[in-house]
């Protein structure tokens, strides 16, 4: 939360959100983008534009249009566009996302690599507010 905080006083003019937290989290986050951007959520409302999409009957398109209406709204107050994606933990939804990533050239900011025997400074670093990036660690295969 607090990390998240940081960021939206320093990140501005942004292209691209993936929303992962929700919540109050994802007004802020629509803040930061530029006018034209986008916000994709894994984990606020789903809106009427995911029901049509997801050919979702009637009767659900209208309920889950006005239970995403804040988000619609909100994406309209900041000149922006927002999206829902029912995410589900398997790995070609991620190799979808993946993919998207690769295809738009978005790479993660990284801090640190760490190997796996040394997890106890990498949890310490990320625990302590030292990590201005991701902080990985890597598992060898055997």
């Amino acid at each position: 939360m607090i990390k998240f905080v940081f960021r939206e006083k320093v990140l501005s003019n942004v292209d691209y959100v993936l929303d992962t937290l929700g919540g109050n989290e994802t007004k802020k986050q629509m803040s930061i983008l530029k006018r034209g951007g986008k916000l994709v959520s894994l984990r606020a409302m789903p809106n009427g534009a995911f029901a049509k999409r997801m050919k979702l009957p009637k009767w659900k398109q209208i309920i889950l249009g006005i239970a995403g209406r804040k988000f619609d709204k909100l994406a309209e107050k900041y000149g922006v566009t927002y999206d829902f994606i029912f995410v589900e933990s398997n790995g070609k939804q991620l190799q979808e996302v993946a993919d998207i990533f690769d295809n738009l050239k978005i790479k993660p900011s990284i801090d640190t690599v760490y190997p796996f025997e040394e997890v106890n400074k990498a949890l310490d670093k990320v625990a302590n507010g030292h990590s201005k990036g991701k902080t990985v660690i890597v598992m060898e295969r055997e």
